[in-house]
């Protein structure tokens, strides 16, 4: 019987996590799973599509995850806040785990995905947060673009000081750019 594409995928994912990016190879993957790389071709036009495949279900599992976990904060500072810490540990994380020529060779699909899947999360805590009268900051989609090109920018900064650790003055610095309506000066009117 024929692999499924959620069993190459799940195969090529072992391989990514097991031995990076860049050696994780789709003739182990089909050796594998005893199939040609005709039949995973049929599935995904190349091995970078089959990565992009994979970083889409991660994300849209961590969108899943982050949801849970914020949705009993009480207010959406709060949920922001926990929101922003849980982006940049999880970033922390994998940057710690991911050799600098593999993190460089997922940077870019990794960053359309998790952009994607965080930015949905970050625009609506933005929007409600605003309407709730806990941010100042009032255009919630150029908000999260300002938050994603800190995070990416950082995320950079860490690759290459794996020591560096701004976490939370990263987080204090977005949460001021959003406003605190019981400061002085900062209150639209």
């Amino acid at each position: 019987m024929p692999a499924t594409k959620e069993q190459i995928a799940d195969a090529f994912e072992r391989h990514v996590q097991r031995f990076g990016y860049g050696k994780a190879s789709v003739e182990d993957v089909a050796a594998e799973l005893g199939i040609s790389k005709r039949t995973i071709y049929q599935h995904f036009s190349s091995k970078r599509a089959l990565y992009a495949y994979i970083v889409d279900r991660v994300a849209e599992k961590e969108r899943a995850r982050l949801e849970a976990l914020i949705a009993d904060e009480p207010t959406w500072r709060a949920k922001t806040e926990r929101f922003l810490r849980e982006v940049l540990g999880g970033m922390r994380v994998h940057i710690q785990e991911t050799s600098k020529a593999d993190w460089m060779a997922e940077f870019e699909l990794a960053l359309d995905a998790m952009t994607e899947a965080y930015g949905t999360i970050g625009t609506e805590l933005v929007r409600r947060g605003h309407a709730a009268g806990e941010f100042t900051f009032a255009d919630a989609r150029l908000a999260n673009a300002f938050i994603g090109a800190i995070a990416t920018r950082y995320g950079v900064i860490v690759r290459e000081e794996r020591d560096y650790d701004a976490d939370e003055a990263v987080v204090a610095a977005i949460m001021r750019m959003l406003g605190r309506p019981d400061a002085p000066g900062e209150k639209e009117e």
